[in-house]
């Protein structure tokens, strides 16, 4: 009865240790993302705010947001890609620093990103 015990313990223990380094190896592959289709232009979920802004990401990694009310300013910022495939934005390309956003969703016509504060911002594609 012992033996069959421990055979069984053993048994188990390999099969958790196997369904461990399995995945543990499916959430360390780094999510590929068509980082291309982020080019183009934007428009941002408003929340609370009166003014609807667009985000024109560009090739050359800038953002240029405009807003449709003659009161808002057009503003250019920076963006680039860290090596966990995350959104950094930057208020200038020589800024050691920025904002992190982890890209939830990105496809043709939307864009979804989490900040470090655990805020969603959802971005739709203008036609």
């Amino acid at each position: 009865m012992n033996k069959l015990f421990i055979g069984l313990l053993i048994i188990a223990a390999g099969a958790g240790v196997y369904f461990f380094v399995l995945k543990k190896k499916k959430s360390t592959t780094t999510n590929s993302i068509n980082k291309e289709l982020i080019i183009g232009k934007w428009k941002a979920d408003p929340g609370n705010d009166s003014i609807q802004y667009s985000y024109d990401f560009l090739e050359n990694g800038n953002i240029v947001r405009s807003g449709t009310d003659s009161a808002a300013v057009t503003d250019t910022s920076h963006y680039e890609w860290n090596k966990k495939n995350e959104l950094v934005w930057k208020e200038t390309a020589a800024d050691s620093v920025g904002r992190i956003f982890a890209v939830v969703k990105l496809t043709q016509d939307s864009l979804q990103v989490r900040s470090q504060d655990s805020v969603l911002t959802l971005f739709t594609k203008i036609k």
